[in-house]
């Protein structure tokens, strides 16, 4: 799985080096994401204002045209936001090299990220004199949680072929194959429910009340 500079790549080699592309494509894509709407502020007649990610971090005012006379709502920033980053940025770290460590580290990483996103909507709240406003998720968000959860079915699955092949060379194959069919299982229901989660964003409609 371990590649150096002057050796002939093998088919595992080759597999942990498309694996860290992606790894690295899908951490960097996070940054992208934030650009798009990530908190989405929904009552029951539809949207009532909509906040990007970088937004939600510099504490922009956002007026909101749904009061009489006029008001401007600023929020905080969003600490949580800045979580989201640092954790792409630790997964982009760990796609330099591979191995079972640097997937462990990719892996917690993703984990990670995805528990900053869910705390970053869940603390941004509206004010408590507009109750009927609610803080839902944003397609910036729904891309976020795709793309985490994405690298970690990668390191899922990087893990798995790595102690698949180890299992064929190894003296200790008993280990190394529970680590590959651990690894592997994992991967496999994860990305069922990657794929299921994409066909229910695609397929979502009407108002979140």
């Amino acid at each position: 799985m371990q590649w150096t500079r002057g050796t002939a790549m093998d088919n595992w080699a080759r597999l942990g080096l498309a694996a860290r592309v992606l790894k690295a494509l899908s951490n960097a894509s996070v940054f992208l994401f934030l650009l798009l709407p990530l908190v989405m502020l929904s009552n029951c007649g539809g949207t009532v204002a909509q906040f990007t990610g970088y937004r939600v971090l510099q504490e922009t005012a956002v007026p909101t045209g749904y009061t009489e006379p006029l008001i401007t709502i600023t929020y905080g920033p969003d600490w949580w936001v800045l979580g989201i980053m640092i954790f792409a940025a630790v997964g982009l770290g760990s796609a330099w090299r591979g191995g079972i460590p640097r997937s462990l580290i990719g892996l917690a990483a993703a984990i990670g990220g995805v528990i900053s996103l869910q705390a970053a909507i869940g603390f941004y709240n509206p004010p408590s004199d507009i109750q009927y406003w609610s803080p839902v998720w944003a397609v910036g968000a729904e891309a976020i949680v795709v793309a985490f959860a994405s690298v970690i079915v990668i390191e899922l699955a990087s893990i798995g072929a790595r102690g698949w092949s180890e299992a064929r060379r190894a003296k200790d194959k008993v280990s190394w194959t529970l680590l590959g069919v651990v690894a592997t299982g994992l991967a496999i229901l994860l990305g069922l429910g990657v794929l299921a989660l994409g066909v229910l964003l695609l397929a979502a409609v009407g108002c979140p009340c």
